[in-house]
């Protein structure tokens, strides 16, 4: 039980943090250099319709493995390092459900009013969040894989 445990949470993590990688360091960027606003916005909020499909399903499988995980086989005995990518995997889903109540869906009524300049804002507001995240996220498979503490 354990291996399918860490399995379903190594690809949960997977799938978020390297989605948040490639749109922002990868898409983002090429989108802003080649799009005007009113082309740009649309196709963000489009991949971002999609991908947050998946964040929401790798979401639930990184907390309810890494939960099961700390507290089944280790009981809540495992090293700091555990812990800390417990705590962090916890904000980052907080963040993660803030970005979608709140930025997202402004962005997506603002898109559809033909308000751009807030649809923007909100969209600067995504992506400065989701760059939080990503940092967040790259951390805490460097604690995972070196185990620091």
């Amino acid at each position: 039980m354990l291996s399918i445990a860490m399995t379903l949470h190594v690809l949960g993590s997977v799938i978020w943090v390297g989605g948040m990688f490639f749109a922002h360091m990868a898409l983002r960027p090429v989108a802003a250099e080649q799009l005007e606003l009113p082309q740009r916005l649309p196709l963000l909020k489009g991949v971002l319709d999609r991908f947050f499909r998946w964040v929401w399903l790798s979401v639930v499988l990184i907390l309810v493995s890494g939960y099961r995980i700390y507290f089944v086989p280790f009981n809540a005995e495992a090293g700091l390092h555990v812990l800390v990518m417990l705590v962090v995997g916890t904000v980052m889903a907080g963040i993660f459900i803030f970005i979608y109540s709140m930025p997202y869906q402004r962005m997506g009524r603002a898109l559809d009013a033909g308000e751009l300049p807030l649809a923007g804002a909100s969209m600067a507001l995504i992506r400065r969040l989701i760059g939080f995240n990503l940092v967040l996220g790259l951390v805490t498979t460097v604690i995972a894989v070196a185990k620091p503490f």
